[in-house]
């Protein structure tokens, strides 16, 4: 039966010495300066993976020397190179779908031109999104529907789902990331969508000033760079950062993160806890357990639907969203 194959492309060098022991007691300033001439992949099995339903798959992690930063960058053409060299090794394994984060994300273009089908998990990881923040409101005793909420890399795919998944919930939003052009383009889909009052401000720490809700979807932005803009009580649902937020009153969410039934695991360390999986990962483990062997995630503008259908797949086969800060009761 076909299975998957997903590229991971670690977020620290702490990480890659984890998943790739030789490099393990490489000094870091030396990893960082030979990145781009180490092997291009290394392959690892992944543990078998079971359903609720008893269906069981197994499938393989590509690891691309490559922080996972650097993937946000498709134009480079020696880290197209690393994803096309890791997509040909997919396809080597038979397998019938290949996951990946970033590139593809940033470049479909890219993603398509591949000879396999693709995702990168960007619906299951706007449901997670929009997961997480309705059950933190409520665990907040709030209503959605009284706040304002700012998008940061409202220009890339992700953002775009959720800024048009939430605008049906919150009372404003402000979309910043990109060209002006860009977020005029959301600004006006929205419209289509929801009444909602929607703002555009390119400056991000501006944008993050007057909301009580901010999402991160841009994997080149560091949360640093705009928490002390944050005001009190405000919620952040970040998916790249695991930055712990020390600043009175903020309520810190990791976005895009799913849990695995029956305390699955997946044999490798990805440096979360035991059975939590990224939200891209997990689309692509879900799609392969329905033998839906299609690109899915890549489209500039997804439809919605996709949102619903896959949160109806992964309920179906036991994962779960991952909000430990607001626990499915």
């Amino acid at each position: 039966m076909k299975s998957f194959a997903f590229i991971i492309s670690p977020a620290t060098i702490k990480q890659l010495k984890t998943l790739w022991p030789a490099f393990k007691f490489m000094p870091e300033f030396l990893i960082k300066s030979s990145l781009r001439k180490m092997p291009p992949c290394k392959v690892l099995p992944s543990k078998r993976i079971r359903s609720i339903h008893g269906k069981e798959i197994e499938g393989y992690f590509i690891i691309c020397p490559l922080l996972s930063r650097e993937t946000a960058q498709p134009e480079d053409e020696f880290i197209r190179e690393r994803f096309i060299g890791a997509a040909r090794i997919a396809i080597d394994l038979d397998v019938g779908i290949l996951g990946m984060d970033g590139c593809a994300d940033k470049d479909c273009g890219f993603a398509k031109s591949l000879k396999i089908p693709v995702t990168n998990g960007n619906v299951l990881t706007a449901w997670s999104v929009f997961e997480a923040i309705y059950r933190i409101v409520k665990v907040r005793n709030l209503s959605l529907k009284d706040c304002s909420l700012a998008v940061i890399g409202a220009n890339l795919s992700l953002g775009k789902l959720c800024s048009r998944k939430l605008s049906g919930y919150v009372r404003k939003i402000i979309l910043s990331g990109g060209n002006r052009e860009m977020l005029e383009r959301l600004k006006g889909n929205i419209a289509q969508l929801n009444p909602v009052e929607v703002d555009i401000e390119e400056q991000v720490t501006r944008a993050v000033k007057e909301a009580a809700v901010v999402i991160n979807a841009d994997s080149a932005l560091q949360l640093a760079s705009y928490l002390e803009e944050l005001k009190p009580d405000t919620i952040v649902c970040d998916v790249y950062s695991d930055t712990n937020v020390n600043k009175q009153g903020i309520t810190f969410i990791r976005g895009g993160l799913i849990k695995l039934p029956f305390g699955n695991s997946l044999g490798i360390n990805t440096g979360l806890p035991k059975s939590i999986i990224s939200a891209s990962m997990a689309e692509t483990i879900l799609l392969a357990l329905e033998e839906r062997f299609v690109s899915y995630s890549i489209d500039e503008d997804t439809n919605l639907d996709k949102l619903e259908e896959m949160a109806d797949i992964a309920a179906r086969h036991g994962f779960e969203v991952w909000v430990p800060e607001a626990p499915v009761l």
